[in-house]
């Protein structure tokens, strides 16, 4: 016997109920992708680079969540001016809040990323230094040139 699949027309109550639920879906990654990156901007201020490193899998997860999350609400927007006064002020201002925590940790990442080049840039200068200075040519106490010293 087949089951018949009797699709209801969505009613107002329905709409508000997804468009909340939508709401505290985001509102609840939002919340843990918040907390997240705080951890991370922490570790990278401190150059821990092992607890940013043991963050980025869950980072990768949470960003997915929140683009699903947030293209699914985009559906519903002609509906949110219908949300309910106190959660739509809530949503604005976990948006500014997660806006804020984002750009503090993109400026974190930003200082760790420049703070590795100059870094390597040290290192590199050094070993160049050292290179020219092994193969500098010795004058004898006469002032005739002799072999290039060699670090062999």
């Amino acid at each position: 016997m087949q089951k018949e699949n009797l699709k209801v027309a969505p009613t107002k109550e329905n709409v508000k109920l997804t468009l909340r639920t939508h709401v505290q879906e985001v509102l609840a990654v939002m919340l843990a992708f918040s907390n997240l990156l705080i951890k991370e901007t922490e570790a990278l201020k401190k150059a821990d680079f092992k607890t940013v490193d043991t963050l980025q899998a869950d980072k990768k997860l949470f960003a997915k969540q929140y683009e699903a999350k947030i293209t699914a609400l985009a559906t519903l927007r002609e509906e949110l001016p219908n949300l309910e006064l106190a959660l739509r002020e809530k949503l604005m201002k976990e948006r500014l809040r997660f806006n804020k925590i984002l750009d503090e940790n993109m400026k974190a990442l930003e200082v760790a990323q420049n703070s590795t080049k100059r870094l390597i840039n040290r290192i590199l200068e050094a070993a160049r230094s050292a290179v020219v200075d092994e193969k500098q040519t010795n004058y004898s106490n006469g002032g005739k040139a002799m072999a290039y010293k060699s670090a062999s």
